[in-house]
């Protein structure tokens, strides 16, 4: 079964986002210690780098990625 939950908030700092993220990934390895669940996370306000340094602050690690895509970028 294919899932996706979507959310969404203009309120949150990069910290709190941060906490968000991790809080979502320690369930997910409390709950699910055998699938694999993907996490798109979509931040116009932050640069490609700064998305970065929070995604590669969440542990454990993700398997795959993190992926950033800028797609402010002239190249999309």
């Amino acid at each position: 079964m294919e899932v996706t939950v979507i959310i969404q908030s203009q309120e949150l700092s990069k910290e709190d986002l941060r906490l968000l993220i991790q809080s979502i990934r320690d369930c997910e390895i409390k709950a699910f210690p055998d699938k694999e669940i993907f996490l798109r996370v979509e931040v116009p306000g932050l640069t490609a780098e700064e998305c970065g340094e929070v995604l590669a602050s969440i542990k454990p690690p993700y398997k795959h990625g993190p992926i950033i895509l800028d797609l402010r970028s002239p190249r999309w």
